[in-house]
């Protein structure tokens, strides 16, 4: 980074971002488990009750599980994005700002999904939510690639195309889980297993291929 954007007061610097990035996503994964409800029942009928009301929260733990490591792959993607960047110009700052609002909201959509997970529109929230923020990172990465004055890479048209489709898996399944609500709000939910079995075949089969062609 030039002198010039180091003495620039409005410059806000790229660690200084990541610090906030890796704070929120950071608290959204916390907030997740706490969303959990804790059964309240008499101790001397736990024996007999709470086995049934940790069935019932079944499927707020599943869906913690789900929004979690739909989080941790957020998390992973923003960093191997960062790698890349060198300045923070005002689009990448507001990118990164409308990225964190629905990265908080995860807590909320999930609780809301988990606690009606037969509800059509409470699942749609959830997929919403995820849609927004996969859209949102595949817009980061699109402006990002072609802006080489603020990168130390510069990217080549394939490379550019391979990974705004890898990041186009999450919001793809969010539009189908949305689909499949319309039938099953519950099962919807459950599409997101797929995105991650995609996910980390993806990485393998990119992995496999880098090591074989050098």
């Amino acid at each position: 980074m030039s002198r010039n954007e180091n003495d620039n007061p409005y410059q806000i610097s790229k660690n200084r971002l990541e610090t906030i990035v890796d704070a929120i996503f950071a608290f959204a994964m916390t907030l997740l488990a706490l969303g959990i409800e804790v059964p309240k029942v008499l101790e001397s009928r736990a024996a007999m009750e709470l086995p049934s009301y940790i069935q019932n929260l079944l499927p707020q733990f599943i869906l913690f599980v789900i929004a979690f490591l739909v989080l941790v792959t957020f998390w992973i993607e923003h960093h191997r994005q960062f790698h890349y960047l060198r300045i923070v110009d005002p689009t990448i700052l507001s990118l990164n700002v409308a990225i964190l609002i629905f990265i908080i909201l995860i807590p909320f959509t999930t609780d809301v999904a988990g606690n009606y997970d037969r509800v059509e529109i409470a699942v749609i929230l959830f997929h919403t939510n995820i849609l927004i923020i996969g859209t949102l990172f595949a817009a980061h990465w699109r402006y990002l690639s072609r802006s080489s004055h603020l990168c130390d890479t510069e990217f080549d048209p394939v490379s550019q195309k391979k990974r705004f489709w890898f990041l186009a898996t999450i919001p793809t399944v969010a539009i189908l889980g949305i689909g499949i609500s319309v039938f099953s709000p519950a099962y919807s939910l459950l599409v997101y297993v797929l995105a991650l079995i995609i996910i980390v075949l993806k990485r393998k089969f990119s992995t496999y291929h880098e090591q074989k062609y050098k």
